[in-house]
């Protein structure tokens, strides 16, 4: 699918398994995604001339910041970024940082992979309507599927 940018943002290669999950659920959407590495931390001024290209792209674009520990990472992201950014730690309990960000840093915090891909697919549809039926033949899918689940379990 076309008309949109997907960027995965880590602060560090040692999250790329992290990172292969939520490409993985991207994909149930048919949603390609680009890798970057890059360290708020370390390479501020890296980081700084990626968001400056990234918001100087007319192509819808969302962000997913993945970064453990201390956070910088999303508060920088979405703090310069014109573009909204989901944080997704890759420690489901490691995720104070990313909360607490600084006031004008408007990260949201989704925890599962496959949340984080619906989300963006939510907000994508606005752009590209296969996503939309996407999303509602998904939908349809778990709900028939709870159906049955309850009919074959009856008392």
């Amino acid at each position: 699918m076309k008309g949109y940018n997907v960027v995965i943002i880590s602060g560090s290669d040692s999250d790329l398994p992290h990172i292969k999950k939520i490409q993985e659920e991207l994909s149930k959407f048919e949603i390609h995604s680009n890798i970057r590495i890059c360290s708020a931390h370390k390479q501020p001024v890296v980081c700084e001339n990626m968001i400056t290209e990234l918001n100087e792209s007319s192509v819808p674009t969302v962000i997913v910041s993945i970064a453990g520990a201390t956070d910088a990472l999303s508060g920088v992201l979405s703090f310069h970024s014109v573009h909204p950014v989901i944080s997704c730690p890759p420690d489901k309990t490691n995720f104070f940082s990313c909360v607490d960000n600084p006031p004008g840093s408007s990260n949201s915090l989704i925890l599962r992979p496959a949340n984080v891909a619906k989300h963006i697919a939510q907000m994508l549809c606005l752009v590209n309507a296969d996503l939309k039926k996407i999303i509602l033949e998904k939908n349809e899918q778990k709900i028939s599927k709870l159906m049955e689940a309850d009919k074959e379990n009856r008392g």
